[in-house]
């Protein structure tokens, strides 16, 4: 396999994202205010803080930049699938929202797709962070290969850097896959289709594992993320040998600050702070089995009212404060794939084994021969333990495909008609302004 594929492909549309780059690194330092001309008015030390535009970034400074853009795009990416896939239900008074919910979406009702997106609009909300993502992870790969940090000589493909930022560039992909039916990266052409997505993304995962210095962590999320796509693309073996590979005990969590609103976990923000978007419907007040006994991996506060005085307001206890972290890759995930490629007692052990995990000590097993029991109870188990986690969106798009189950919400508390639609259509504003489309 060419390692360096990806870097070659776009190096050419990759410097149309150079300002993202520049931005993605400023974003990790301290913003800079223009210091007055009226030296006579007032006399200052110069700042310590100033960066100095012409000089060269630094490796850790790139690093960090793309940190912030993985950080900014991730719980975005999250919340907006769980919308438009029913972990939330709208419960603002906006229009835009409501008709997201209710997976009513064309290309031109995606409005901000070309802001710099960390506000309430969708496509500037998401589209555009996890955009900037891929472009930074991928420019600053192509600086390494290149040879353009100091501090690594040039093909440096082996170095935890490089792998960190294949790992980004893989994760940016499979998010906008879970998302969208068609997409164009790196403000180019051509179109891709949401399979032709996931196989860049298995690609650039490729390029993190397979990096003979890697961080073990890294590792391990880069082998669940393949094990996922390897499962949404059909290649059952492969997904159950990378997940084998990934401690039943691991977790990747992405982290938050509430120092600034740029830093604040997105999905607090919505539904605890502005209590625009509510918990959906089937998360609510959910029990282990018939025992009534509430269940922990889905505790909620509420009801309160709701940003729209409507609705009822329920707010995940799993993400209570802004600096709550998100687990975006777990080792849970990666034995539901081993159950669920597997089934049988082997499959009802795993779900047994991740209850136990989560201080859930009821045994479950199944009351019939029926192979579908146990497969419809490893769904709601993962919908569960999952929850909020960014896996929700991409699995009822794949119980569809590969079960003919079609477990999107069929209605919404604002009476609005559903739509058909299970992904988005490319934001107009790509479609218009990328040239090669």
């Amino acid at each position: 396999m060419n390692r360096h594929r990806s870097v070659e492909r776009a190096s050419a549309a990759g410097r149309r994202f150079r300002s993202s780059m520049a931005v993605g690194v400023a974003l990790a330092t301290p913003l800079l205010l223009a210091q007055s001309a009226c030296d006579s008015l007032l006399s200052v030390d110069p700042n310590p803080n100033v960066v100095d535009a012409a000089r060269e970034v630094t490796l850790n400074e790139a690093m960090v930049g793309a940190a912030v853009e993985l950080y900014r795009a991730v719980d975005e990416a999250i919340s907006h699938a769980g919308l438009f896939g029913d972990e939330f239900v709208s419960a603002s008074t906006g229009p835009q929202h409501r008709l997201f919910a209710a997976r009513q979406v064309t290309p031109e009702s995606q409005q901000g797709a070309g802001g710099q997106g960390r506000g309430l609009s969708l496509g500037g909300g998401f589209y555009v962070p996890l955009q900037r993502l891929i472009a930074v992870a991928h420019l600053n790969q192509q600086r390494i290969f290149n040879g353009d940090f100091v501090e690594l000589p040039a093909g440096a493909v082996d170095s935890a850097d490089y792998a960190r930022l294949a790992f980004y560039e893989g994760l940016g992909k499979l998010y906008l896959a879970d998302l969208y039916c068609t997409l164009a990266f790196y403000g180019t052409g051509p179109e891709y289709t949401t399979e032709q997505a996931y196989a860049q993304a298995e690609g650039h995962l490729t390029e993190a594992i397979d990096a003979a210095d890697v961080e073990p962590s890294v590792r391990q999320a880069a082998l669940l993320f393949r094990a996922r796509v390897r499962l949404i693309l059909g290649d059952d073996a492969g997904a159950v040998a990378d997940a084998a590979q990934v401690d039943p005990a691991f977790a990747f969590n992405v982290t938050y600050s509430s120092a600034t609103i740029e830093q604040r976990n997105r999905l607090q923000v919505h539904t605890w702070d502005v209590g625009d978007w509510s918990v959906a419907p089937r998360f609510r007040n959910l029990t282990i089995d018939d025992t009534g006994a509430p269940d922990p991996r889905t505790l909620l506060d509420g009801p309160t009212p709701a940003f729209d005085a409507t609705q009822e307001l329920w707010a995940p206890l799993k993400y209570p404060t802004p600096s709550a972290p998100i687990r975006i890759a777990s080792g849970d995930e990666a034995q539901y794939i081993i159950a669920e490629l597997s089934g049988g007692q082997a499959a009802v052990d795993i779900i047994n084994d991740v209850r136990a995990r989560h201080g859930i000590t009821e045994i479950w097993a199944p009351a019939t021969a029926d192979p579908n029991e146990i497969r419809d109870k490893l769904i709601d188990e993962r919908f569960r333990t999952l929850f909020m986690e960014g896996a929700h969106l991409g699995d009822l798009r794949r119980y569809i495909d590969k079960y003919g189950l079609d477990l999107f919400a069929t209605d919404n508390p604002h009476g609005i008609e559903v739509g058909d639609i299970t992904c988005l259509p490319m934001p107009a504003i790509e479609r218009n302004n990328n040239p090669d489309l």
